[in-house]
């Protein structure tokens, strides 16, 4: 009987699913343990948040995500929030070739021009206007919290590793720090560019 030889590259991709699947299973093991505890201790509601804001983003045909995943989807939501808040901006007589400081502030659900600006005034009646900009902008400022989490927690190769969703809500659960997930964040915000700033800007 005559053997078909695997080759190098099919025990290359066994492994590789191996150790995924491994990897998987041990941020399980962690999450579930940390999700008990938590549930006890009443923060369970990070949780629940973080799950709905992962559930938006669009998954692989395997109904998985990677954290990569989640910052490329950040990015590209930042990428068009930014394009069209400018575009609307512009049309208010708003000067968007100058930097101005943006912030989500929890007590008030509301984006308003950090400190002081020429058209401070204009840019925060615009939000007011506009409450599903502040939905959107609230979605930059926490998945980058996440994203900020995973970099400084992960390797290259976890970041990229594919899980089940309720495992990568479980893992964010576990390693983000409570106290900033429930503060304010902010943005810089400037035509042609804007970056997440991973702090509470609210002054």
């Amino acid at each position: 009987m005559s053997t078909q030889s695997i080759g190098s590259s099919g025990y290359l991709d066994t492994y590789s699913l191996l150790k995924a699947a491994r990897e998987e299973q041990q941020l399980m093991e962690e999450a579930v343990k940390a999700d008990k505890e938590q549930a006890t201790s009443g923060t369970s509601s990070m949780g629940q948040d973080i799950l709905s804001y992962l559930s938006k983003i669009p998954k692989g045909e395997d109904g998985k995500l990677s954290f990569q995943d989640v910052d490329d989807y950040r990015e590209e939501l930042e990428t068009f929030w930014d394009a069209e808040v400018m575009a609307d901006l512009e049309e208010l007589g708003v000067d968007i070739t100058k930097q101005f400081p943006l912030t989500y502030d929890t007590n008030t659900g509301k984006v308003t021009v950090s400190g002081d600006h020429e058209d401070k005034e204009i840019i925060d009646q615009y939000f007011v206007d506009n409450p599903d900009k502040v939905a959107e902008f609230k979605t930059i400022v926490q998945l980058g919290k996440l994203t900020t989490t995973a970099e400084d927690k992960l390797s290259m190769d976890m970041l990229n590793t594919n899980l089940q969703l309720e495992s990568l809500a479980w893992w964010y659960q576990d390693n983000t720090d409570p106290t900033s997930w429930f503060e304010g964040g902010g943005m810089l915000a400037m035509s042609g560019m804007s970056s997440y700033l991973g702090l509470n800007m609210t002054v």
